[in-house]
């Protein structure tokens, strides 16, 4: 996987962490015109948000499986406590919140109560615990 090759080469060149994902490459293309609406021009267009969340949550899981030792920050979709329990799990040490926050700019907070309320819930003492637990 690419994505794991890059990382590689970036913690071997002395990056201390890597940032998985952010936004994805897209196109639409409004078939009454026949030209894209996104993703048209040298810039591109981006896909963010909830689209974009289980390709973030397989390659945090890719990235840490292949450098187990790297820190990663799981970005990419994350809505709610559920989505950084998911990231966490695939091997996120940190996440972010970033789309979400446009349309609720709480959302990184209400993301941290609802963590600290699914581990009380699961009986998670700390969210460290939940760390890369989706590898077996």
């Amino acid at each position: 996987d690419r994505v794991v090759e890059v990382a590689a080469s970036v913690a071997e060149a002395g990056a201390e962490a890597v940032t998985l994902v952010n936004t994805l490459l897209g196109m639409v293309i409004d078939p009454d015109r026949a030209a894209p609406v996104l993703g048209s021009g040298p810039a591109g267009g981006g896909l963010s948000g909830p689209a974009i969340h289980p390709v973030a949550v397989r390659t945090v899981f890719d990235v840490h499986a292949a450098l187990p030792g790297l820190p990663i920050v799981g970005v990419g979709g994350i809505v709610d406590a559920r989505g950084a329990v998911e990231m966490i799990m695939s091997g996120a040490d940190a996440v972010q919140a970033g789309t979400a926050s446009f349309a609720e700019p709480r959302t990184a907070d209400m993301v941290r109560t609802g963590l600290e309320h699914w581990c009380s819930t699961h009986g998670v003492r700390a969210v460290a615990e939940l760390k890369g637990c989706a590898h077996g």
